[in-house]
């Protein structure tokens, strides 16, 4: 399997699991505190798993005990995933999903700003044009709590660039204990703000254990990984694809319909971010191809 096809799968593997996300937090009738508990829980329980079987080597460099960096980077992941959660029960989950996937736009501005990356002007017209995307989000007026969730949604996108930005200069080293020290934050800070983990039964238990333990874990590890194969554009456009498949698994489970607002928002930052992505793999193709030829004599 080739470097491309290895990044590609992983990355397309990572956002369709990580899609089933909203559907599972939308079945699961708790707090959001409760939900955060248990997502955290075993989140760090499976991943600490993980580690234990097969790199214990950076479980005893990364974790015992944790560097400032990891703790850094749990901080992160915390509060990309408690927004997102407060997000989705704040207001739709198309609205959610749509601002939240601006995130490779923001990793770009932030990567400028940090790495010293250039930015060509297609991607600046490209955050232009997302930034309508969102404001065609905001313009429908929604309610109190709607605009709520929505700055929420707002929050997990600059977290998760930040985050995607270390991804990329590390080459996605260090995943599995950045998450683990985020499930153990996220578990004691909804503790803090008053979880009652035993208020979850039944099969609501079993939506959170499923999410926690499989769906987040799984999810962004492959995406970790996958800008080490892949240059990030294309790696940002796969991403783009929970838009579609997260309203679709919710609407075709429980129903819930997407504003218009939404879905012309929505259309406009998914086609935009399409043109950046397609532009961005035409001029690596155009460099690859020149290459043979400035090394002729």
């Amino acid at each position: 399997m080739s470097p491309l096809q290895r990044g590609s799968t992983l990355a397309l593997a990572g956002i369709i699991i990580l899609s089933f996300d909203s559907l599972l937090v939308r079945l699961t009738d708790s707090s959001p505190w409760n939900l955060l508990f248990w997502r955290g829980l075993m989140q760090a329980i499976s991943l600490l798993a993980v580690l234990l079987i097969f790199n214990q080597k950076e479980l005893k460099q990364r974790l015992l005990p944790p560097p400032a960096s990891a703790l850094g980077m749990g901080v992160l992941f915390t509060a990309s995933t408690v927004c997102f959660v407060l997000s989705l029960d704040h207001t739709q989950v198309a609205s959610t999903l749509v601002i939240v996937n601006t995130a490779p736009l923001f990793t770009a501005i932030i990567a400028f700003v940090v790495l010293k990356e250039k930015l060509p002007l297609h991607t600046l017209l490209a955050i232009i044009s997302a930034v309508g995307g969102v404001w065609l989000i905001f313009a429908y007026a929604p309610k109190t709590g709607e605009i709520e969730g929505d700055l929420y949604a707002i929050v997990t996108a600059i977290s998760t660039a930040i985050y995607l930005t270390v991804m990329r200069y590390t080459k996605g080293q260090n995943a599995a204990s950045y998450m683990v020290c985020a499930g153990i934050m996220i578990a004691l800070f909804s503790l803090y703000k008053g979880a009652m983990p035993l208020d979850i039964q039944g099969m609501h238990l079993v939506y959170v254990m499923v999410l926690g333990g499989f769906i987040v874990p799984a999810s962004y590890l492959c995406i970790s990984q996958s800008p080490k194969y892949i240059p990030a554009a294309q790696t940002g456009l796969i991403l783009l694809l929970e838009i579609l498949f997260g309203p679709l698994f919710v609407y075709l489970i429980i129903g819930d319909e997407p504003s218009t607002n939404d879905i012309v928002g929505g259309g406009l930052i998914l086609f935009t971010l399409i043109l950046h992505t397609l532009w961005e793999l035409r001029l690596s193709r155009h460099e690859k191809a020149s290459l043979p030829r400035n090394k002729v004599p």
